[in-house]
């Protein structure tokens, strides 16, 4: 390894660069490739940059179909890393329809052969990098909850006011979209999607259960689809850019409202 070594990292979900330049390699390798989450303290102290894990223990929640082998070298496990943050920034500013092994082997410097020892395919490729990209947001929720305390209503609205508001970043408006495309055009993509957004259903799930502990199982599971798929469509509406981006205070107000009505009222199809 080189002495400097600059690379992507997640800053708040945001792909950016970030310069190690002299940092000891040993430093850089304990720090990035233990295979949890680390985090980075930025310049101001509400801001967080996150590394999150290539590698996960086999059997637990965050276990992809396909997991890199733990015989792989440090420098293999930050070239992984690399390249889903390639692909994550390839399809962003590309579309999807750009969206190849080669394209993303040449957006992270990579010979096509280099990238397909750690990705064999496309679909292994498109997995992890939405493993990579929904623990981002799961672990903004731990965050959020625990800042939130003990309420389930107060976590609830919480979570609603950041899910909204990430709607404004022009990474969120981007990416989403343009995984939607490459669902309707590739069935392991939009089965990889599902899988995706239920990991954030189950968080609402959770929350909305110590709210109404009288929902059924069918219940909770179709309020968290509609709660879900409600946000994801003001996507065109009130993100990056979008016309009615400045309504998006009031637009949480609104679902918020209209949310919990839903949650305690119980008037939900069985």
């Amino acid at each position: 390894m080189s002495n400097g070594l600059i690379m992507s990292i997640v800053l708040n979900k945001s792909i950016v660069l970030f310069d190690f330049f002299h940092f000891p390699r040993d430093f850089l390798l304990n720090w990035l490739c233990t295979g949890c989450l680390h985090r980075l303290s930025a310049a101001t102290p509400t801001r967080t940059a996150k590394l999150t894990e290539v590698i996960v223990p086999a059997g637990t929640k965050k276990t992809a179909e396909y997991t890199l082998r733990r015989s792989q070298s440090d420098k293999g496990q930050l070239t992984s890393l690399s390249i889903l943050l390639a692909a994550e920034k390839l399809l962003i500013n590309q579309g999807y329809h750009n969206f190849s092994l080669r394209k993303v082997a040449s957006a992270a410097g990579l010979t096509l052969g280099n990238l397909q020892y750690h990705f064999p395919n496309k679909d292994l490729l498109i997995k992890a990098m939405l493993n990579n990209c929904i623990q981002r947001y799961l672990d903004d929720f731990d965050r959020i909850r625990a800042a939130a305390g003990r309420d389930p209503e107060a976590q609830f609205k919480a979570i609603i006011a950041d899910v909204i508001r990430d709607l404004s970043r022009k990474q969120t408006t981007q990416f989403f979209p343009e995984l939607w495309s490459l669902s309707n055009h590739d069935d392991h993509a939009i089965e990889f999607m599902d899988e995706m957004y239920g990991k954030y259903r189950q968080i609402l799930v959770e929350v909305i259960t110590q709210m109404n502990p009288t929902l059924s199982r069918d219940q909770l599971t179709r309020l968290a689809v509609f709660i879900s798929s409600s946000i994801e469509g003001h996507t065109m509406f009130v993100g990056y850019s979008k016309p009615w981006n400045k309504e998006t205070e009031n637009i949480i107000v609104m679902a918020t409202q209209s949310f919990l009505w839903l949650i305690y009222s119980g008037d939900i199809p069985e």
